[in-house]
């Protein structure tokens, strides 16, 4: 048996290969060469890691057939803040006098922001604390699921028979994740681990919003470009702090990533999943910093057609409903809409999937 962390036995990179089709690697190097982490003692045998190029193809082979990791990743990418994004293109932005008219006239004065502006601040600000913690929660068991799903055998050729987990690697002989968390353990570590990587992101979004509301009441009295979003306007105004929000975000994404892993496939603690995750892009940062990149960028390549899809349907559908031409264009309209936006909940899913998977692969296929 052989460990792929101190928490508990895990998978090897031949494993690992194996389990998923592909040829074992043996080759102890990064991207460039670089050996992947240090050997515990000479006592042990050397554990060969998989190769990144075997690892991504094998990943991307997982996750496109198995269909029920597109239902989990889907789910907690729309918890946590994915539906936002994929809705942005139908999202109405309110205009200044609009603000104006919700806030009220009395709400600022001399003396300072009157009792309606502190009381909407109040609630808006729970209101988002709610969302994030229900968001948060709703992610994270649909996480849990996601992460034990990918590595659980089943019919299609992954795995083999016996206990969930267990994978069988060329000359490895049986290799047991043996301290996998239950979905209902890993939802509770995840959960705490995301709340904890939220704090310093909040903080850098805090130091970001006195930027971006001047910029905004700038935009909104002399704007610089009518046609631009406002939102684009906004955060193309204050780059600096922009950019700090959106570091801050990606690296806690990064170890919020490999630290749930951490925390469902080798069973770890909250502090232990956290340090190790922490660590984890360190140790190989030439291949973490590739995985990412193609992740994201592939994302949006792959997503980009239907989100403009979405955005034309909405806009085709609100000019039918003003020019009143009858419940036939209506009702094509609306099936224009709905067709555009299962479209891209599909392809949102995939791709969640897919990203899941290929960090999963990064973790996985490195020597601990």
């Amino acid at each position: 048996m052989s460990e792929i962390g101190a928490e508990s036995p895990g998978v090897t990179g031949a494993a690992f290969a194996s389990a998923l089709g592909m040829p074992a690697g043996g080759i102890l190097e990064e991207l460039d060469g670089s050996p992947i982490g240090l050997p515990r003692d000479d006592a042990q045998p050397a554990v060969t890691a998989l190769p990144w190029r075997w690892g991504f193809v094998a990943a991307t082979a997982l996750a496109v057939r198995r269909p029920r990791l597109w239902v989990f990743a889907l789910v907690a990418f729309l918890a946590r803040g994915g539906l936002a994004v994929l809705a942005f293109p139908i999202v109405v932005v309110p205009t200044f006098i609009g603000l104006s008219n919700f806030v009220g006239p009395a709400s600022v004065s001399a003396e300072g922001p009157g009792p309606r502006l502190v009381g909407l601040v109040a609630v808006g600000i729970a209101a988002a604390a709610a969302l994030a913690l229900t968001g948060i929660t709703i992610a994270a068991i649909a996480e849990a699921a996601l992460h034990r799903s990918t590595m659980e055998p089943d019919g299609d050729g992954v795995g083999v028979e016996g206990a969930p987990g267990d994978l069988r690697g060329p000359g490895d002989g049986l290799v047991a994740i043996a301290g996998m968390a239950t979905v209902r353990q890993g939802a509770v570590r995840i959960a705490a681990v995301r709340l904890i990587l939220l704090a310093p992101v909040a903080i850098v979004v805090a130091l970001a919003v006195p930027t971006w509301v001047a910029v905004a009441y700038r935009e909104l009295t002399l704007p610089s470009d009518v046609a631009a979003p406002l939102a684009a306007r906004v955060f193309g105004g204050a780059p600096a702090a922009s950019l700090a929000v959106l570091v801050t975000w990606l690296a806690a994404e990064v170890v919020g990533g490999f630290a749930a892993r951490r925390a469902v496939l080798l069973g770890a603690s909250v502090p232990r999943a956290l340090a190790g995750g922490l660590l984890d892009p360190l140790r190989a940062p030439l291949g973490t910093s590739l995985t990412v990149a193609i992740a994201l960028g592939a994302t949006l390549l792959f997503l980009a057609p239907a989100w403009w899809a979405v955005g034309a349907a909405w806009d085709a559908a609100r000019q039918v409903l003003a020019d009143g031409t009858g419940l036939l264009g209506a009702f094509g309209a609306a099936f224009l809409l709905a067709a555009a936006w299962l479209a891209l909940l599909l392809l949102a899913a995939i791709a969640a999937a897919w990203r899941a998977t290929l960090l999963t692969m990064e973790l996985l296929r490195r020597r601990r």
